[in-house]
């Protein structure tokens, strides 16, 4: 398969190393001397930029977590000032203090190209039309996708989240050679078409591109099955860069994470220390080249291994294996991260609910499917009309779908 860019991706690893460490250095200091939080941090634990010299000094600096980034809000953590920030980032569903994240020109353009080599390492050429079926309004790389595509010459269709009948019929219409979504809408759309007894050979798709949630093996065999395509992943990090982090090859033995920009580590992830290549463990990722908005070792949450060995494809950059699991309690449903504190912290302002809730995730072909809160409730509301109890338990499912962005099933009831 081609590769967008060969003097980067297939470069020597030895240059590779050489690279991040000259970028390591700058990133390190462009943090130091710009971003108040960073230079706290060094002071407290006693370590001067200068001393980080190469890739093994920078186990000296402490990990950055999502709650450092929430404790910043909103500009705490950029490098640059805000007139040189030319898009801003505001993830759904964390609890606490939102986060804010924020981008340079350069940072987009280096963004858009990390799309375009997923793209060209999994066959997409300017032959291909893409249907780009992300949620516009709520995950901002569904446009990243459509500008990708531009730097390759391809056509977008961007169909969103419209219904998978019209979705079905802008494939046979339009002729769309590749789609772009979450797998569990990739599979409502299957399902449509099967209840439709449409053959898939009426359609002219060949590749799918994945990701937004975890998909195990199983569902890429479902998938490939019933489309009749060649299936990849794609990784990304909410915080950093989604998607564009990591991405699948033709050869789907890991996914190529971008180590001109960033540089990955695996840790254990109830210790912290840094495991091996093979180890299953914690993804903790350094910027490399990100202007407005550095993080230094990083802790994703996102657990997998590393590995080392050359690829087939020609690529020599590292590649991950494909994330399945998680060190927090974090779930993802149809693409939407949910976290428990959030849910509890939406509870805590409903007069009568709570604290008490469970959840439960049903699952359809091995996906997180919906979400089901059971919530515990006063006393009190069991002896109200029907109408009242009702109008809290739509009340609670509003104030769930504001604050995570996701329609979930509410039950007022007893906590077994």
């Amino acid at each position: 398969m081609p590769i967008f860019n060969p003097d980067i991706e297939a470069m020597e690893r030895n240059e590779l190393l050489e690279l991040q460490n000259e970028r390591l250095q700058i990133v390190v200091n462009q943090a130091y001397s710009n971003v108040d939080f960073y230079r706290k941090k060094f002071d407290e634990t006693g370590v001067n930029p200068d001393d980080i010299k190469s890739l093994e000094d920078l186990k000296k600096i402490p990990f950055t977590t999502r709650k450092d980034l929430m404790d910043n809000y909103p500009y705490g953590m950029f490098a640059v000032p805000l007139r040189d920030v030319v898009r801003l980032q505001f993830p759904l569903g964390i609890y606490g203090n939102p986060i804010v994240i924020g981008y340079t020109r350069q940072d987009l353009k280096i963004w858009r190209e990390l799309v375009a080599r997923i793209m060209a390492g999994i066959g997409i050429t300017d032959h291909d039309i893409l249907q780009v079926a992300f949620n516009y309004g709520l995950f901002l790389g569904a446009v990243r996708f459509n500008q990708a595509a531009e730097l390759i010459g391809a056509a977008v269709v961007p169909t969103s989240i419209a219904s998978a009948e019209v979705q079905l019929r802008i494939m046979q219409d339009f002729r769309s050679t590749v789609l772009i979504s979450t797998p569990s809408f990739a599979l409502h759309i299957m399902e449509t078409m099967k209840r439709k007894k449409m053959d898939p050979r009426s359609l002219s798709l060949n590749i799918g591109l994945f990701g937004a949630e975890p998909w195990p093996e199983r569902v890429r065999q479902v998938i490939e099955e019933n489309f009749k395509i060649k299936a990849y992943d794609i990784y990304g990090v909410m915080e950093l860069i989604e998607p564009g982090v990591a991405g699948e090859c033709s050869a789907r033995a890991g996914l190529h994470i971008f180590e001109d920009h960033f540089f990955a580590e695996v840790i254990n992830p109830h210790t912290g220390q840094t495991l091996s290549a093979g180890q299953e463990g914690e993804l903790v990722l350094t910027t490399l080249t990100t202007n407005a908005y550095p993080l230094l070792r990083y802790r994703t949450s996102d657990l997998t291994a590393l590995h080392y060995e050359p690829c087939s494809c020609g690529r020599t950059m590292a590649r991950m294996d494909r994330v399945l699991k998680r060190a927090d309690k974090m779930i993802s449903v149809r693409g939407i991260n949910v976290f428990p504190e959030k849910i509890e912290e939406v509870l805590a302002g409903i007069d009568g609910v709570g604290p008490g809730y469970s959840l439960e995730v049903t699952e359809k072909q091995e996906m997180n499917d919906r979400l089901k809160v059971r919530v515990e409730a006063s006393p009190e509301i069991f002896t109200i009309r029907e109408e009242r109890k009702t109008a809290l338990q739509e009340s609670v499912q509003l104030a769930l779908r504001r604050a995570i962005g996701l329609r979930v099933e509410v039950e007022i009831g007893k906590i077994p």
